[in-house]
């Protein structure tokens, strides 16, 4: 039998042909999607495997292998464009799945999630040790870069793991504020976020085996794979069989001899050289003295809460969506209560308005208002910054975010008079909704600490209620964000406002708490509305 060896670019089509000797009756292909890290060795180990012209029946096997995301081979499951063989880099990470359309094989690789930074930045933080804590990564002043975790498992990862290790250590906003600084500097893939500590030396989460790729270029600088002193993700690297529109029994069962072949000493070996480690934690001999890692296993952490994967992808999401938000503050006379060792309400809110300008995108649009029924009479409110991007620049020659920050820290200077409440909060919400831009958030996030008291002059609750529900199109959703602050706040009024808009209301009762709690009202942006 002569033996034709094919190889096609970018899909790693390995095949023994019959050439008319009798001895292969006919082909039985084999299609495996396998995780883009992976597929190159693969393509290669399919060349070894074919080599021992492995048959089905009187059948010769052929191995199709794909580069394929876990998001992209997924839908296709059950479909006639099912794969026979799946490989993910891991199944924490990656969108749910029809128990019923795989049948898991084996584990073929293992793969840590490390910390990559260029040698001498690597040596200066770490020394001799080869470690690093997540909470030097995320709370310290270095530039920190990670791939996308709404596209990449190593991104996703990397939030799960510093929420996962710092749980007890980090509170709620500061995560979000961790990642909202993140996500100003996320880049689309590893690849780009390897190349972009390269450029600017940073922090890059990476699996280990990338490291090894990356430096097995010549031409840029080393980079060194630091270990989470607290503990890492390993991405395991599970081989299933997939069930397509038709269940091949042939296929399967060549698919699954595959596998075995992929556990082999000969193919753990060169799983090795490519950068992996096999499933029990060996890495190559050579591992650490010329690719930037180091041999021993890190200490893995358990598979992570699925909870906690989608509450941080939602919180990743918001994060990620153009914000066009209208801030409505209080600056009633109540709001000059003294609390908490001096600090006055009006104070605190200032402070923890300044702090979520520094959170925001630089492109991201934020208007700023003032209300209290001795502001612009006879309106309940004032302008003080209109809706607009942050770095854009004013006529005055300042950017908006300037002009924000000093509208912020007058506010102090304005609490006076009783609380416009409902006329605002229509004011508010019309003029978001008059101006609503699609393809953005547009939300309005109103504080106050009171209740209504533009009594006989102003709309009662009811007929605020009444418009506010027949006004909101949930087409274009303008949602009232609420934040009530300290004890008087009418929470009963404000959660009929925010619902009456399909959203929600907070209250930071104890006022010291504001800063959080408008950190999760940034957060909820995303609502669209119904969170």
């Amino acid at each position: 039998m002569a033996v034709a060896l094919i190889g096609a670019a970018g899909l790693g089509v390995v095949s023994i042909l019959d050439r008319g000797d009798g001895e292969c009756g006919a082909t039985l292909p084999v299609t495996v999607a396998a995780d883009p890290t992976l597929a190159p060795v693969l393509t290669e180990l399919a060349g070894t495997y074919t080599g021992t012209e492995p048959r089905q029946g009187d059948r010769c096997v052929e191995i199709d292998v794909a580069a394929s995301t876990a998001a992209a081979a997924v839908p296709t499951f059950g479909g006639e464009e099912a794969p026979d063989l799946w490989i993910p880099k891991t199944r924490a990470f990656g969108p749910a799945v029809d128990e019923g359309l795989i049948e898991p094989l084996a584990n073929v690789a293992l793969s840590p999630l490390v910390v990559a930074m260029p040698q001498e930045a690597a040596a200066a933080i770490a020394g001799d040790t080869a470690q690093i804590s997540w909470a030097a990564l995320v709370q310290g002043e270095g530039a920190a870069v990670i791939a996308d975790p709404a596209a990449t498992d190593e991104g996703l990862a990397s939030l799960v793991a510093v929420r996962t290790v710092l749980g007890d250590q980090i509170e709620r906003d500061q995560l979000v504020e961790v990642m909202t600084r993140v996500s100003q500097a996320a880049v689309p893939t590893v690849d780009d976020a390897l190349a972009a500590t390269a450029e600017a030396p940073a922090a890059v989460t990476a699996t280990e085996q990338s490291v090894v790729a990356y430096n097995r270029d010549p031409s840029g600088p080393r980079l060194t794979a630091l270990y989470p002193a607290e503990g890492t993700f390993g991405f395991d690297y599970p081989a299933f069989a997939v069930t397509g529109a038709e269940d091949d029994s042939d296929a399967r069962a060549a698919a699954a001899a595959f596998v075995e072949h992929l556990e082999t000493d000969e193919a753990q070996e060169t799983l090795r050289r490519a950068g992996f480690r096999s499933p029990d934690g060996t890495a190559a001999a050579d591992a650490g003295i010329v690719d930037g890692i180091r041999a021993e296993l890190p200490e893995l952490l358990p598979a992570p809460d699925p909870e906690l994967i989608a509450e941080l992808s939602r919180q990743w999401a918001a994060l990620a969506l153009d914000m066009r938000m209208l801030a409505v503050i209080d600056v009633s006379g109540s709001m000059n209560e003294q609390v908490n060792g001096g600090a006055t309400r009006i104070e605190l809110t200032r402070d923890a308005a300044l702090e979520a300008l520094q959170l925001f995108p630089p492109d991201a649009s934020v208007g700023l208002w003032a209300f209290s029924i001795e502001q612009d009479p006879p309106n309940d409110y004032i302008e003080l910054v209109d809706v607009g991007p942050m770095n854009e620049r004013l006529l005055n020659g300042s950017t908006r975010q300037e002009a924000l920050v000093i509208a912020s820290e007058s506010l102090p200077s304005r609490a006076e008079g009783g609380t416009g409440l409902y006329d605002t909060a229509l004011a508010a919400f019309q003029s978001m909704r008059g101006s609503y831009q699609a393809g953005m958030v547009n939300s309005v996030v109103l504080l106050t600490d009171g209740r209504n008291e533009d009594d006989p002059d102003g709309i009662d609750l009811e007929t605020l209620l009444t418009t506010l529900t027949a006004q909101f199109d949930p087409a274009e959703p303008v949602p009232i964000i609420t934040i009530g602050m300290g004890p008087e706040a009418d929470m009963e009024a404000l959660q009929q406002i925010s619902a009456a808009t399909g959203t929600t209301a907070y209250h930071a009762e104890d006022p010291s708490d504001i800063q959080s709690v408008f950190i999760q009202a940034m957060i909820e942006r995303q609502c669209r509305p119904n969170c």
